[in-house]
């Protein structure tokens, strides 16, 4: 709630700044432009539920940035998060000359703010007011630009959209500080061709008075005062709570390298991993968003707060396992095992990743699948030919185990690996499934064959071997292309078991594992071979079958 109302927040301001900067490049033309436009854009927020609405985001917005900032137990922060927060304390140092100028005498004194009478202020009265005003242009809308850059780095869309965005950020401030400087410098013309008249033209038709000046004045030494302070303040309630917090015992972190790390009492796992040095990912900030701070909870996870609101969808949307947490969001009040599960330098795409697959050991049921005599298609064939029976017979693959609930896992030449189970912890259901994937597969083939009958030199025949056991199931693959597939004994075991269909001439090879602990009846005439494992000293037991077994009527 805290995070979205910063967000919210923030977006209300930054919309603010955009079409202020957007009527500053109206300058470009002439200050009679920029008042024109002014009508359509900045003057709309002059409409009091509007003025209202934007005086409440601005005081939200810096509260709650500086309260974060207050219970932040590590200032090891990334060099953007860095420039964020300074560029945010400086803001209201930087601002509040121009509010009280363009706002509180215009309330106060009915004083009026056009562009005109601003300029003459900023380019002849007090130019270094001028150009302190153009840097905070520049500093307000990087703060912003850093702050939207962070929220939408998470999303998927964004790596695409960044260069459009990154263009767009270099083009409005460039345009506003262009339309400024045209504007102003237009104002400096008028007034050393007007002299006196025109300058007390100006400040009479916006009714300046003495009592607005002196007002100004008066107020910009306590206004000084106050935003330094606003801006220190953060820093040294932060330090008197650092300072009452050592001298309580906070609860340990221990990690799997046998190094142990205090936490601070009140501090997230993620803020006492960096002050102690250990490189964490976190692209979001550690707003509970990125999910790149996951962490596995071992001993004294019972003892953990349940996930709020904003980590339990964040675990979700990952379909996380149990025992995951994210460091940002779990503050320990006693001793707790972590392993974190990212590298420091993961990316946003990378938090977007299953947590449940990112190299964790699963009971899974591998199937391999060899289309026979594929060297003779290319023998009597022409290879355009040979590659659209191929396609074909790969999408049949795939579309069986797509309505079977399986993963096609690994491409094979001229079969594929696939899997079932991954997912799901229920054994028997795996199971069905895998023979209801098998079944569909080999009905497929004779369907494709009717098909393609007038195409194929001879009838399309494949072999298929199953085994179930434990697997490492992960996303694997290079940089980019990664996909999910699995590794292991189980899964050399089932290609070797694919290969005993060619020795016995049939379709089918099924570990005897998966009519041990499924539902499957096993054949009557089936018979029990053996098969040593390459390199191992043990075997592994199958049935060699030329149909599919009887499949329970719940399962078809």
């Amino acid at each position: 709630m805290i995070q979205n109302l910063r967000l919210y927040s923030g977006l209300i301001l930054f919309s603010y700044v955009l079409i202020h900067l957007l009527n500053h490049a109206a300058g470009i033309v002439s200050p009679e432009l920029m008042e024109e436009f002014a009508k359509y854009t900045t003057e709309v927020w002059r409409f009091p539920p509007l003025e209202i609405l934007l005086l409440l985001s601005l005081v939200t917005h810096f509260v709650l940035a500086a309260a974060r900032l207050t219970s932040r137990r590590t200032l090891r922060l990334r060099k953007s998060e860095w420039a964020q927060m300074i560029l945010g304390l400086c803001i209201p140092f930087l601002m509040f000359r121009h509010i009280i100028a363009t706002r509180i005498i215009d309330l106060g004194f009915d004083v009026t703010a056009e562009y005109e009478r601003v300029l003459l202020d900023l380019a002849v009265f007090v130019p270094f007011q001028g150009f302190l005003q153009a840097v905070t242009v520049v500093v307000v809308w990087a703060h912003g630009c850093i702050g939207i850059h962070f929220w939408l780095r998470v999303k998927p869309f964004y790596p695409k959209w960044r260069n459009t965005f990154g263009t767009f950020a270099i083009l409005v401030p460039t345009l506003a500080l262009a339309g400024y400087a045209a504007a102003a410098a237009e104002v400096v013309r008028r007034a050393e061709e007007g002299g006196r008249k025109y300058v007390f033209g100006v400040l009479e038709a916006n009714n300046i008075n003495q009592a607005a000046i002196d007002f100004y004045q008066n107020a910009i030494l306590p206004f000084t005062i106050l935003s330094i302070a606003l801006a220190l303040a953060p820093f040294g309630i932060r330090q008197i709570r650092q300072t009452i917090d050592r001298v309580k015992r906070g609860p340990m972190l221990s990690l799997p390298n046998g190094r142990f790390v205090r936490v601070p009492p009140g501090a997230t796992a993620l803020e006492a991993l960096r002050d102690a040095g250990i490189p964490m990912a976190s692209v979001c900030g550690g707003h509970g968003r990125c999910t790149t701070c996951r962490i596995h909870c071992g001993s004294g996870t019972d003892q953990l707060a349940s996930p709020g609101q904003i980590e339990d969808a964040a675990l979700k949307s990952i379909q996380a396992p149990k025992g995951m947490r994210l460091a940002c969001q779990i503050r320990p009040q006693n001793d707790l095992a972590v392993v974190p599960l990212l590298p420091p330098n993961a990316s946003a795409r990378d938090g977007r990743r299953p947590g449940g697959l990112s190299g964790s050991e699963r009971q899974v049921v591998c199937i391999f699948i060899d289309l026979r005599d594929s060297t003779k298609l290319g023998e009597s064939k022409m290879p355009y030919d040979v590659l659209f029976i191929l396609n074909q017979f790969f999408a049949e693959m795939t579309e069986a185990l797509r309505a079977t609930g399986g993963y096609y896992a690994q491409f094979t030449g001229d079969g594929l690996m696939a899997l079932y189970g991954h997912e799901s912890e229920d054994t028997e259901k795996t199971i069905l499934q895998s023979f209801n994937g098998a079944a569909e597969m080999l009905r497929r083939i004779e369907g494709l064959n009717d098909h393609l009958q007038s195409e194929l030199p001879h009838p399309l025949r494949i072999g298929i071997g199953i085994h179930m056991g434990k697997a490492i199931v992960g996303e694997m693959g290079p940089p980019g292309r990664e996909n999910i597939s699995a590794i292991g004994d189980t899964i050399n075991t089932t290609a070797r078991l694919e290969a005993q269909t060619k020795g016995h001439g049939v379709p089918l090879v099924i570990s005897k594992t998966l009519f041990d602990f499924g539902p499957i009846p096993l054949p009557g005439n089936a018979v029990l071979h053996e098969v040593a494992l390459r390199g191992k000293d043990q075997s592994v037991a199958y049935y060699a079958l030329d149909a599919m077994p009887e499949l329970p009527q719940a399962a078809k």
